[in-house]
């Protein structure tokens, strides 16, 4: 007769190697994916499964300001030519990149950011008080054409300002005496806007917080709905309509044109909208194929504890396909955190240790951010400006190794990371079990390690891209959870997988 092993004395071995699933917030312990992250701190997720710590920064002024950047503009000029302009402190500046990123001042503004667009080669922007031109050599007043129905003066007070190509109108929003009005000027002149050219999409939705264009159309943002303009002439061929959003946004600042949809900050989540929304005009709810919520059931936690969610400022970086939004946790200070989602593999990360005022992806794919008295740029080797280490930590779900009814004697755990091309790494590994920290481990990848010689062409005999070490471990519970910790400089760490080698014992309980 068969004899079967008793549960007590098999070894067993559960590996986990995808964390593509990313950051979740929301989850109970038990209902986070195995692939999914409770921390995850200044990582990027690999599209096979692993994780690395995130690049650096580095700042691109040397000498400060002495206030901070507030916005980052780039302006495209017809001879091919990319200006970078910002707003710091309360001037307006074109930053002088020929010359170390000295700033030259422009004009005085009333707001920390400016809604602007360009046309014919010049700047417009609004402040809040004022409608100027800048042409490149001076910044003045839009004098208004000699007309007698001309009126410039709502426009000065309003907030956001864009030029809608398909009808060649201006339109011009968030005016504080009127909240919810849009102002629009005869086709192709900033300079015209007729006193009795405004429009009134919505009166039950309070102000108007963006303008936006997407595709043909003319989005007009309020805080719980999104209205479309489409069409050339109000008189003959413009429609007005509500998109079955069920949502708006709360931030201006946040939206952005990402992979074949707009994706902007609510209230509650972060939005995708297709552009087959453009042609709904009925009421559904969110989620049902013109609207997604990326963060739904994964940080929908994390953004409603947003301190700030106004401020909130977003930028698509195309080369890597991730949306970052800078935004400000509930103790911190100015959008001291910016979330990651990674449109690859569409997981969310965290970065920390950069207060970001505003962001901006170059034509040429650079992504900067305006931070206190400098502009950073993102990407640049393996520690911070200033020669900050990057601090990264990632921590798994607790894992219940496939047996959620039994205690485990823990054996072994395995790391696989790594090896770095040159000096050294170092992964701190912190071992929880049942939310118990039961060890912390050092584990050391040298850069020769695993050489055996050298040939004549220069090469490493048995040199290892990936290294699997194994270390002793003990411990018993239910869960078990592994937190990674780097913050050395320059060590572009990178983990692939953990493994735990454990015993299953033996379920206890009152037969019934």
């Amino acid at each position: 007769m068969a004899v079967w092993p008793s549960i007590e004395r098999t070894k067993r071995l559960r590996s986990y190697a995808d964390f593509r699933g990313g950051l979740n917030t929301d989850a109970a312990p038990d209902h986070v994916a195995d692939n999914e992250l409770v921390i995850a701190e200044n990582v990027d997720l690999l599209e096979r499964g692993g994780i690395t710590k995130r690049k650096g920064t580095v700042k691109l002024n040397q000498e400060p300001y002495g206030a901070p950047v507030e916005q980052l503009i780039e302006w495209p000029r017809d001879n091919g030519e990319e200006w970078l302009l910002a707003v710091i402190g309360n001037q307006l500046c074109r930053i002088r990149e020929d010359q170390g990123y000295t700033a030259e001042p422009l004009a005085t503004v009333a707001r920390q950011k400016v809604g602007h667009f360009f046309l014919q080669d010049k700047l417009y922007f609004v402040d809040g008080q004022s409608y100027r031109v800048y042409d490149g050599s001076t910044v003045e007043e839009v004098q208004p054409v000699d007309e007698p129905d001309n009126d410039l003066t709502p426009i000065k007070r309003c907030r956001f300002i864009v030029r809608h190509p398909n009808s060649y109108r201006i339109f011009a929003a968030g005016d504080p005496e009127n909240v919810s009005a849009l102002y629009y000027s005869e086709p192709n002149e900033p300079d015209h806007f007729k006193a009795y050219s405004v429009l009134h999409p919505t009166t039950g939705d309070g102000p108007v917080t963006a303008l936006y264009v997407f595709g043909d159309a003319l989005l007009v943002f309020y805080e719980h709905s999104v209205w479309v303009w489409r069409g050339l002439d109000p008189e003959s061929d413009v429609t007005w309509h509500k998109i079955p959003t069920g949502v708006g946004t709360v931030s201006p600042y946040s939206i952005a044109l990402t992979p074949n949809s707009l994706t902007f900050l609510g209230r509650s989540g972060l939005y995708a909208l297709s552009p087959a929304a453009l042609g709904y005009d009925v009421t559904i709810q969110p989620g049902d194929g013109v609207v997604v919520n990326l963060a739904k059931n994964r940080v929908e936690k994390l953004i409603r504890g947003m301190a700030d969610p106004t401020q909130a400022s977003a930028v698509f970086d195309a080369h890597n396909q991730r949306y970052m939004l800078a935004y400000t946790d509930e103790n911190g200070v100015r959008n001291n955190r910016i979330l990651v989602f990674d449109w690859s593999v569409g997981g969310f990360t965290e970065y920390t240790g950069l207060a970001c005022n505003d962001l901006l992806c170059r034509l040429n794919g650079d992504v900067l951010g305006a931070i206190n008295q400098y502009i950073i740029k993102f990407g640049e080797g393996y520690r911070d400006f200033d020669d900050q280490p990057i601090r990264m930590v990632a921590r798994t779900k607790q894992y219940n190794l496939d047996y959620p009814f039994h205690k485990k004697n823990l054996l072994n755990l395995y790391c696989s990371f790594r090896q770095p091309g040159i000096g050294t790494s170092e992964i701190t590994l912190r071992l929880y079990v049942d939310d118990i920290l039961r060890a912390e481990i050092l584990e050391s990848a040298l850069y020769p390690n695993f050489v055996w010689g050298i040939s004549k062409w220069g090469d490493i005999w048995g040199f290892r891209s990936t290294i699997t070490t194994r270390t002793r471990i003990f411990g018993k519970g239910h869960r078990v959870q592994v937190e990674f910790r780097n913050e050395q400089l320059d060590d572009p760490t990178t983990i692939y997988g953990v493994g735990f080698e454990f015993r299953p014992a033996r379920a206890k309980g009152r037969l019934l």
